[in-house]
């Protein structure tokens, strides 16, 4: 047999095309010549024929790769997933490393895709918008039942593929146990993290409760380390987070690490995997594992998973994460229903849109809450919904009391729900207006909005006044319409417009002032700027009690003239620093003519479709 082998391994025309048949009939040649036939009679003729077929199936295979597979190279770009999540926040320039790392290696270009949530990267998992990513382990769990997305290599981190989740307060809370928690306040991660969510949930569900009847409130932070900076913080009573974010958060001496402790640890569980998308190529999918898998024989590499806390990667089987199969198919047959929370009559429900992200939200906005339930005496809860629309319906409703609104919010709601604006804020300028402006990193071409054609531009959500009303007319006047840009997209937040610019992933995009103006030592520009808008108002909904409005409407405008109000009032977002004063609708007649005005002054549909 060794013979055969070496004369296939001997057969250059093999890997040039050389029909298959013409290989088999030599290779018969070659065996009527071999010494095979000499050896002794007790060889079998059936050994022999399944040796032959062995050696023709072979042969098949082999005549039937191209004449280049041997120097087969893969086809760029390369896309490569991160999910803002599992990144503490100085580790983003570690996944780039490794990005960078993998290109090199593969000599093709490789991109480093991030999502802020699970659920945006599955979504470019499933469509083979990426072709690997790093993800969590319940998502992977849920992908791989879903579509199919296949395990590539885990990392070993402490001597374990395998983590757990932790239960944190803060390191002067007298809470000892998740028991504890009870009527507090938590923050999950992500409704899709296996340690920010999925045990946890089990943990209650296991105790018979859910989330929303165990937790006074909870809120979603998106990222591991946001939440033990809510915790440090003390806006939030407890979280779960993932144990390497905290190590690793821990080992890099964070201080918001210093203000918690860890009251609980779960089992362990799979550790998070890089996977691959089912449309990859087999090629570019061993070619990918085997750069991983040997990263960390190469001092380049073993510097990047150094600087990570990583010791290799490699091969780990799917059964590693039938323990996270087994919480997720007892939460399915969970026989005690989630009761949907419903509004406590005496509570009066606080509404904020979302323009930051809830940390930066609850940051800004929860010091406002505890002074307004120390100076009317009511009980007040902040609310945060995850789109301008939910905020809106929610105050039509009634789920939501009062709100926080942007002028072409507050005219939505007014419009659908008779929602009416009872003051509007001062900004740290002393002004009752504020601006949109168009952005640009430093350094960059575009110097005017004209500079946009065939651009890439980066909207805030689609609600929004300053992030993409106003930005949309302020390119219509430099004559750019959505056409002549050579993409554009929305994102939920103002902060991660910014983003992106700075990265270089859009040429330009657009934001409320006061976003970019913190940013400007970082290398941003403002490109144009709108002219003015009136400030957000403070608007009550069709079914909030007169007295109650009454109380809010007296503590808000009182706030700036005492100094406790003024203390509170500086912690809070720019836009309302000054105070507040009286609003009326004709306040907003301007936007509100804008918006109905869009078919004539644009046409091409490009705005929010409502008539206000």
């Amino acid at each position: 047999m060794r013979l055969f082998t070496m004369h296939l391994a001997e057969r250059p025309d093999l890997r040039s095309g050389m029909k298959a048949r013409n290989v088999i009939n030599q290779i018969f040649l070659t065996l009527a010549s071999s010494d095979l036939w000499s050896e002794s009679l007790t060889v079998k003729r059936s050994h022999f024929l399944r040796t032959l077929l062995s050696i023709a199936v072979l042969v098949i295979l082999c005549a039937s790769i191209p004449s280049k597979a041997v120097a087969q190279n893969i086809m760029g770009p390369v896309r490569i997933g991160v999910a803002s999540m599992i990144t503490p926040v100085d580790a983003v320039k570690y996944y780039q490393d490794i990005v960078d790392y993998i290109s090199e290696k593969l000599s093709v270009p490789v991109e480093m895709v991030q999502r802020r949530t699970y659920d945006e990267m599955d979504k470019m998992l499933e469509k083979g918008e990426v072709d690997a990513a790093f993800i969590c382990s319940a998502p992977y769990v849920k992908d791989r039942r879903k579509f199919g997305v296949e395990l590539l290599v885990a990392p070993r981190v402490d001597g374990s593929v395998f983590y757990r989740s932790y239960i944190i307060v803060h390191k002067d809370s007298n809470i000892k146990t998740l028991a504890d928690l009870k009527g507090r306040t938590f923050a999950f991660t992500d409704p899709k993290s296996n340690s920010g969510k999925l045990y946890p949930e089990y943990k209650l569900a296991k105790s018979g409760y859910t989330p929303e009847e165990y937790f006074k409130k909870y809120i979603y932070s998106y990222s591991h380390n946001k939440s033990v900076e809510l915790v440090a913080k003390r806006v939030v009573d407890g979280a779960a987070v993932e144990s390497l974010v905290y190590e690793y958060m821990k080992k890099k001496g964070s201080p918001y690490v210093m203000e918690t402790k860890v009251i609980e640890e779960s089992p362990e569980f799979a550790i998070p995997p890089v996977v691959v998308s089912t449309g990859i190529s087999i090629f570019k999918k061993e070619k990918l594992r085997e750069v991983l898998l040997n990263m960390h024989r190469d001092p380049q590499g073993r510097r990047i998973l150094d600087a990570m806390l990583i010791e290799h990667f490699e091969k780990v089987p799917d059964s590693n994460y039938d323990s996270i199969r087994d919480m997720e198919a007892f939460l399915a047959t969970f026989k005690k229903p989630a009761k949907k929370k419903t509004r406590d009559a005496k509570t009066v429900y606080f509404g904020v849109i979302p323009r930051d992200n809830p940390r930066i939200a609850y940051e800004k906005y929860q010091p406002l809450i505890d002074y307004l339930i120390e100076d009317t005496g009511l009980d007040i809860e902040l609310v945060l919904k995850r789109s301008y629309e939910e905020t809106v319906n929610a105050l039509g409703h009634g789920d939501i009391d009062i709100a926080l609104l942007g002028p072409l919010t507050y005219l939505e709601a007014h419009a659908k729900f008779g929602a009416t604006c009872i003051l509007r804020s001062i900004t740290d300028k002393n002004e009752s207006f504020y601006r949109s402006v168009i952005i640009a990193r430093k350094g960059s071409d575009v110097k005017k909005p004209a500079d946009l054609k065939d651009k890439k531009f980066a909207f805030a959500s689609l609600k929004s006044t300053s992030g993409n009303l106003i930005p949309r007319y302020l390119l219509a006047e430099a004559g750019i319409h959505l056409r002549e840009l050579r993409s554009y997209k929305n994102f939920d937040y103002h902060d991660s417009v910014v983003k992106w610019v700075l990265k270089g992933e859009y040429d330009a995009g657009a934001v409320r002032e006061t976003v970019a103006e913190k940013y400007l030592p970082l290398g941003l520009r403002i490109v144009a700027s709108s002219s003015a808008i009136p400030t957000g108002p403070v608007v009550v909904g069709p079914r909030t009690p007169y007295v109650v409005v009454e109380k809010l409407r007296r503590s808000l405008l009182n706030m700036n003239k005492s100094k406790k109000g003024r203390a509170v009032l500086k912690k809070a977002d720019r836009e309302i620093q000054g105070g507040f004063i009286k609003a009326t609708d004709s306040d907003y007649a301007g936007v509100r003519r804008m918006i109905n005005d869009v078919p004539k002054t644009c046409g091409a549909g490009c705005h929010p479709k409502i008539k206000l």
